[in-house]
């Protein structure tokens, strides 16, 4: 039997153009669907601006974010199960910390001897550093009431004047944090923009233990968290300056012990060369003897720690 040539194209069916694929839009409408206004046969018009409005009136719109249709394909935990009229604001975080956040204000201290140091053989009371117990006559100085503030150092930033610290510097986040992560050279430029300086060993040591050789600046007892920020406490970071007032001096200067190590003045002893400068206080990983008034430590000029921040005076 013979067959005409159209026949056995009928029993062969040509290859035809495969289907379009068309992918979610981020329109208001179905995905392959006409618009009304379109000039062709299921081409997407151009959104004018509804959808973002449709979508924020009403998230499960199709096409929209929170949209449980079956054109959403993405993994459950990105599409679907998050609510976005729930999801928090964003946090407005000010542009500069207010001027109350500086904690600036000084402290005179009197005029007079005082004992420096100590001369107690066991080195739980006396580091190797301190075991020499001297009279010290001061003249009257000042110093600042509290550590230098992120909010205070930023100011010097502003000014041109300062560098900015080599890390965990946040001074919108954190405004009255000690400043840290300053070295010698860094908190020295802030002191004198300040018309001020660094204290000395003897200024700081008064400052913070008077003159009855107590071993603490608020006394003989041990410290507790809330005397100080110290290991004890579990913090294992700075606290706002002031934060623990019981803790004060007798002249009331607060922070002399824990939160943060401070920079002074002073080289080390029996180094001419490339001296190391003094650095005061305990910080808040310190157990509770590194915090007693007298502890010495020394540290390079460029040196830059998380614990060492500092106070000026004048």
């Amino acid at each position: 039997m013979l067959f005409g040539t159209g026949a056995l194209l009928g029993c062969h069916p040509q290859p035809s153009e495969p289907p379009e694929v068309r992918q979610p839009t981020n329109v208001a409408w179905m995905p392959g669907q006409a618009g009304e206004d379109s000039g062709a046969q299921g081409e997407d018009p151009e959104d004018d601006g509804s959808h973002e409005i449709l979508c924020n009136r009403d998230p499960e719109a199709p096409g929209c974010p929170w949209d449980r249709n079956a054109i959403n394909t993405a993994p459950e935990g990105v599409w679907g199960n998050a609510n976005p009229h729930n999801a928090p604001l964003p946090v407005e975080r000010p542009q500069r910390c207010p001027e109350s956040a500086v904690m600036s204000g000084t402290i005179s201290i009197p005029a007079g001897e005082f004992v420096m140091g100590c001369d107690s053989l066991d080195s739980k009371e006396c580091g190797k550093a301190e075991r020499t117990r001297v009279v010290v006559d001061l003249p009257a100085f000042s110093i600042d009431r509290t550590e230098v503030t992120q909010a205070a150092y930023q100011r010097c930033i502003e000014a041109d004047v300062c560098t900015p610290p080599a890390g965990g510097f946040e001074p919108t986040d954190a405004c009255t944090n000690p400043v840290a992560n300053v070295s010698w050279e860094q908190a020295g430029t802030y002191c004198a923009w300040r018309n001020q300086r660094l204290p000395s060993e003897a200024e700081w040591e008064k400052a913070a233990r008077g003159t009855d050789e107590r071993m603490f600046p608020w006394g003989d007892d041990a410290p507790t968290c809330e005397l100080a920020n110290f290991a004890g406490c579990g913090l294992r970071e700075a606290q706002p300056v002031a934060s623990h007032p019981a803790g004060a001096s007798p002249y009331g200067v607060q922070d002399m012990a824990g939160n943060v190590r401070e920079w002074v003045f002073d080289r080390e002893e029996g180094r001419s060369r490339q001296p190391k400068r003094g650095i005061r206080g305990g910080m808040f990983t310190d157990q509770g003897m590194s915090l007693r008034g007298a502890r010495r430590q020394w540290g390079d000029v460029s040196v830059s720690d998380l614990g060492i921040g500092f106070r000026c005076a004048g």
